[in-house]
């Protein structure tokens, strides 16, 4: 089945929610997993400089982008945030969602993309190089995961678009 990327909705709300809810039962440590309801979805989508984006497979939201722009003379640039359905993986949704969704902010006014990635997240390390992403440097030890007790660094990458 094809899948189509635009900008979301209040239509995808409820798809939105329904995935960020799988994404906290699979324990992802990404932004999203804290939202889990409509009001916490509506305060951040109308946070200034905020844009988010899916990706639908049929009626299904499979995958979520959000580019956070900076405030005042920072917001030429954006922070990124991607999370894909499980089942969804590994088949170049998420690089060219990625690309599709830095194309918009670009006309948007957008010139340089940012992104952090723990540095055991190796799908989406891949990920980020092969869309275009350039590695800037690290946050040493800046996550502890409690189950395993081990640190990882934020990997720093920026694109210029």
């Amino acid at each position: 089945m094809e899948i189509v990327f635009h900008e979301m909705r209040t239509e995808h709300h409820q798809q939105v929610l329904h995935l960020f809810n799988k994404l906290q039962g699979e324990t992802c440590e990404v932004s999203f997993a804290e939202i889990l309801n409509e009001e916490d979805l509506q305060e951040k989508v109308n946070e200034k400089g905020v844009h988010f984006y899916v990706a639908l497979e049929g009626e299904a939201v499979v995958a979520v982008f959000r580019g956070r722009q900076g405030v005042g003379n920072k917001n030429h640039a954006a922070f990124l945030t991607i999370a894909i359905d499980a089942s969804s993986r590994r088949k170049g949704l998420a690089k060219n969602f990625t690309n599709y969704c830095l194309g918009d902010l670009k006309k948007k006014g957008v010139t340089v993309a940012r992104a952090y990635v723990y540095s055991n997240n190796k799908p989406s390390i891949n990920t980020i190089l092969s869309a275009g992403f350039t590695f800037a440097g690290c946050v040493y030890q800046h996550h502890k995961i409690e189950s395993t007790g081990e640190y990882v660094d934020d990997l720093i990458f920026h694109k210029i678009l």
